[in-house]
């Protein structure tokens, strides 16, 4: 893996990032009608009934997560522990925002972005890239 191809990879899971809540509010209509209406005649228990509270949750998730995609495309040295930290706060959070609707084209958006992001994960620790992130930063 060369440094190159690490960063085309992050670019590609920012694309996809990005990509998933534009596809899922475009493509809306792939999710059929009855199923639709189903769904919003279904009570939700969600956290987001309280808003303060999800965004003081959601909001420094978001924002630690994306700070470490850039400390990942820069090889800051810091940058692999803490994505790591906030992935699992991410997987540890998500169980309690409640059920979601995906249309098949949000599911597949999803699962590939899962899926890149594993393996910028996995690359940034078991490949010659992972080296990058130990080397002394210019200006340092």
């Amino acid at each position: 893996m060369t440094v190159f191809r690490f960063r085309l990879l992050l670019s590609l899971y920012i694309i996809l990032c990005i990509a998933q809540p534009a596809v899922g509010w475009h493509f809306s209509h792939l999710i059929p009608p009855a199923m639709q209406a189903a769904w919003e005649a279904e009570p939700h228990s969600s956290d987001v009934a309280n808003f303060p509270l999800s965004l003081s949750i959601l909001l420094p998730l978001a924002i630690g997560s994306f700070a470490g995609v850039i400390g990942m495309f820069t090889f800051k040295s810091w940058a692999r522990s803490f994505s790591l930290y906030f992935t699992v706060a991410i997987i540890i959070v998500l169980p309690f925002s409640g059920p979601w609707l995906f249309s098949w084209l949000d599911y597949i958006l999803v699962e590939i972005t899962a899926m890149v992001w594993g393996a910028v994960m996995a690359l940034a620790y078991y490949s010659p890239v992972s080296s990058q992130f130990s080397r002394p930063q210019p200006g340092q």
